[in-house]
């Protein structure tokens, strides 16, 4: 199936294989992405999992055009592709499923979320917001993850 055929509920979040976390607030967003993605194919095998708790894994993407003007191109001198994703449905998960990834995820990378002082108080607040969380959407909300758009 592609990505354009699935019926999301945004916000998707997603989860790459080695457990890093992304954000996508619609499906402009989830289809667009920066050369980097492309090339180190940075989507390949990663979870999407959207407002309902409904799972899928990206297969394989492909380059199906590019996004903004030339002159956006020149201007911002970051060129962005459009892209498809070929995706498989997984079963369900449970919120609370989502919120153990996500301390997962952040705990793998503490230091993105701490930098390099690592404020222990200051990230024991972020891991109990997340195990309060009651909604995808409240997770998306509080971590504000990156898109593909600039990689």
């Amino acid at each position: 199936m592609k990505s354009s055929e699935a019926s999301f509920r945004f916000p998707v979040l997603g989860f790459t294989p080695d457990r890093e976390n992304w954000g996508f607030p619609d499906l402009d967003r989830l289809t667009k992405c920066g050369p980097r993605t492309l090339k180190e194919k940075m989507q390949d095998g990663m979870e999407l999992i959207d407002a309902d708790c409904r799972r899928w894994r990206i297969l394989a993407i492909r380059r199906t055009g590019r996004t903004g003007s030339w002159l956006e191109v020149l201007l911002t001198s970051r060129p962005q592709s459009r892209i498809e994703q070929e995706i498989e449905e997984l079963p369900s998960v449970s919120l609370t499923d989502v919120q153990e990834r996500m301390r997962d995820s952040l705990k793998t990378f503490r230091v993105d979320y701490t930098g390099f002082d690592g404020d222990e108080a200051e990230f024991s607040s972020l891991i109990e917001k997340v195990n309060q969380a009651r909604s995808i959407a409240e997770l998306y909300d509080l971590l504000q993850p990156d898109t593909f758009e600039s990689y």
